[in-house]
């Protein structure tokens, strides 16, 4: 696995992904619309295929982490991606990275958990408001579960 950095050419596989995988290139989190286009982040090509990809946004001393996706699961990727955005906020001098999932995806909670990442605050019922900047969020996510909650995810550097 060969982790690299956003390219021009990397950018256009990304943002197809995105669009596909998130129903825009624009992402919400914490009431702030973010496009993914502008931000920087990390890619796993294998095969001239998109594998994996992280997209993160460093302010104020942290790391938020914004999307991260394996196109392919269940090999590594997503956890040598959060490896790297680490690395790169660790060098920056941020004090932790960040990032926001909703209450519906009980697969990425898992996940996060699984890699040192801690529970750091819930917003209750915000995703109505959410909708208002990226009308493309669905009333209902994984296994059917209704989005309803932002869950704040943290690892302390």
């Amino acid at each position: 696995m060969k982790i690299e950095k956003i390219t021009e050419k990397t950018r256009e596989f990304v943002s197809r992904q995105i669009a596909e995988s998130w129903g825009s290139v624009m992402v919400v989190s914490r009431g702030v619309l973010h496009d993914t286009r502008l931000l920087n982040g990390f890619v796993v090509m294998e095969n001239d295929m998109l594998a994996g990809y992280a997209l993160y946004n460093i302010e104020g001393g942290e790391c938020e982490l914004v999307v991260l996706e394996s196109v392919v699961q269940n090999h590594g990727l997503g956890a040598a991606l959060i490896s790297e955005v680490k690395r790169v906020a660790t060098e920056a001098n941020c004090r932790r990275v960040w990032l926001i999932t909703t209450n519906d995806n009980t697969h990425a909670i898992r996940f996060y958990q699984k890699r040192g990442l801690e529970l750091a605050g819930v917003r209750l019922n915000v995703m109505d408001e959410a909708r208002l900047l990226k009308p493309q969020i669905p009333p209902t996510g994984d296994d059917g579960i209704p989005i309803k909650h932002e869950f704040e995810f943290e690892i302390l550097l």
